[in-house]
C-alpha cells in the first residue's frame, strides 16, 4: 500500500481521535491544571508577607470582598458538585468500553456544562479582578513569585502528557510537530525573528511620533527579572501553544473536517482566556473592549496559519516567546499583565496597537512564508520516520 505521509494536523489519524476521547482529556487536563496552579500559588501569601506586609492584608482584604459579593455561595456548591462529577465520570468513562463509555462521556459532557454555567452564575458580581490586581502586585515585587506564576502553565501539561499517551495513544512528538522530532532551532529562529521585528517597529513607530518610548532602566532587580522571564516565559508560551494551536486545532480539524473553522474557534478562545488581563478590563470600562481583545484573536490566528505553515509548533513558540520576552525585558507598557521592570515604557492605544498588532503579525508570517516556500514544500525534516497513513 502507498504510503501517504501526513501534515500536522492529521496527526489524529493516528490512534484515539473519536469525541469522547477529546471531551475526557480535556477535561481532566483542565483539573490537573487547576491543582497544579493551587499549589504553586499556595505560598504567595507567605511571599507577600515576608516582600511587603500591606500586600498581604491587602491579599486578604480582596478574598474578604470577593467572597462578600458572591451572588449565592449554593450555586457554588454546585459548581463543585458538578466539576467532582465530571472528573469521575471522565475517569470512569475512559476506562470503559463500548455503549457504556459513551453514556458516561455524555453524563461528564452534561457535568461540564454545569458546572461551567453554575461557576460563571455563582461568580457573577464577585470582585475576583480586586485578587488578580493584588496578586499582580506581589508578583511585581517579588521574582520568586513571578516564577511560580509562570511555572503553573507548564505544570498543567502533564495530565494531558499522560494522556495523550495512553488514551489517544499517540506520542508526545505528534502534539508538537509532524517532523520525526522536535526542531528546536525554529524556536529559536522564532524568537529572534520576532524580537528584530519588533524592535524595527519600534524605532520607527518612535521616530515618527506615533508611540512615545520612555527609557526607565534602573538595574537592580531588573537582571533578576530578566533572568526569570527568559527561562520561563518561554514555557509558559509553549503551553499556550500546546494546548490552543496543538491539542485543540488537532482535535477541532479531526471532528470538524475544516482547519480554518478550527483556526478560528481556538483563535476566539485564546481571545476569551484574556479576558482578565489588565487591558481587557481598562478596555471594558472604557468601551474600547472589542478592539483591545482583536489583537488577541488575531495573534492566535496567526500562530495558527504559521503552525500549518511549518508543520510543527516550533516557529509559533518561538514568536510567543519572543513576544512575551520582548514585552518583559525590552519595552513594557502601562498597566501590563507582566509586572516587570523593563528597559522601556510605552503607553496603550486601543486603535494604534491593534494596527500594529496586524503589521507585525503580517511581517512575521510573510517572513515565515517565505523562508518555509509556502504551506506546501520539500522538506527533509519530514520525510524521515514520518508517520504514514500506511502504518496506522
Amino acid at each position: 500500500m502507498l504510503a501517504v505521509f501526513m501534515d500536522y494536523f492529521s496527526q489524529t489519524n493516528i490512534g484515539e481521535s473519536r469525541w469522547w476521547s477529546w471531551v475526557g482529556v480535556t477535561w481532566l487536563a483542565f483539573v490537573g491544571w487547576v491543582i497544579f496552579q493551587t499549589i504553586l500559588l499556595f505560598p504567595f501569601p507567605i511571599i507577600a508577607n515576608f516582600t511587603d506586609p500591606p500586600l498581604f492584608e491587602s491579599l486578604m482584604q480582596a478574598f474578604t470582598e470577593s467572597a462578600a459579593t458572591e451572588t449565592s455561595p449554593e450555586l457554588g456548591i454546585y459548581s463543585l458538585l458538578f466539576g467532582l462529577s465530571a472528573t469521575l465520570a471522565a475517569m470512569v468513562g475512559l476506562a470503559l468500553n463500548g455503549r457504556a463509555r459513551v453514556m458516561t462521556m455524555m453524563f461528564t459532557l452534561m457535568a461540564i456544562v454545569g458546572f461551567i454555567i453554575t461557576s460563571r452564575l455563582a461568580s457573577q458580581g464577585s470582585e475576583s479582578s480586586l485578587i488578580m490586581d493584588v496578586i499582580g502586585q506581589i508578583m511585581g515585587a517579588s521574582p520568586l513569585a513571578f516564577g511560580l506564576f509562570l511555572l503553573t502553565f507548564p505544570t498543567g501539561l502533564i495530565v494531558l502528557y499522560v494522556c495523550q499517551k495512553h488514551v489517544h495513544k499517540r506520542t508526545i512528538t505528534s502534539l508538537h510537530t509532524a517532523a520525526s522530532s522536535f526542531r528546536l532551532p525554529r524556536v529559536f529562529e522564532g524568537f529572534l525573528l520576532t524580537w528584530l521585528v519588533l524592535g524595527v517597529f519600534t524605532f520607527v513607530a518612535n521616530a515618527l511620533g506615533i508611540i512615545e518610548v520612555k527609557y526607565i532602566f534602573a538595574g537592580g532587580t531588573f537582571w533578576i527579572y530578566a533572568l526569570v522571564s527568559l527561562l520561563f516565559i518561554p514555557l509558559q508560551s509553549a503551553t499556550e501553544e500546546i494546548v490552543f494551536r496543538g491539542y485543540f486545532n488537532q482535535g477541532l480539524t479531526h471532528v470538524l473536517k475544516n482547519k480554518w473553522l478550527a483556526f478560528a474557534i481556538t483563535s476566539l478562545a485564546f481571545m476569551a482566556l484574556h479576558l482578565s488581563n489588565p487591558e481587557a478590563l481598562q478596555g471594558s470600562a472604557s468601551g474600547t473592549l472589542p478592539i483591545v481583545m482583536s489583537g488577541y484573536f488575531f495573534f492566535g490566528f496567526a500562530m495558527c496559519l504559521i503552525v500549518w505553515l511549518d508543520d510543527g509548533l516550533e516557529t509559533a513558540i518561538g514568536i510567543h516567546a519572543g513576544n512575551n520576552c520582548f514585552a518583559a525585558i525590552i519595552m513594557n507598557y502601562e498597566n501590563s499583565v507582566l509586572p516587570t521592570p523593563s528597559v522601556f515604557l510605552t503607553g496603550t492605544d486601543p486603535v494604534k496597537d491593534s494596527i500594529s498588532t496586524v503589521l507585525v503579525l503580517g511581517t512575521l508570517v510573510a517572513v515565515i512564508w517565505w523562508r518555509r516556500g509556502g504551506p506546501k514544500r520539500d522538506d527533509p525534516d519530514l520525510s524521515n520516520d514520518k508517520p504514514s497513513i500506511a502504518d496506522a
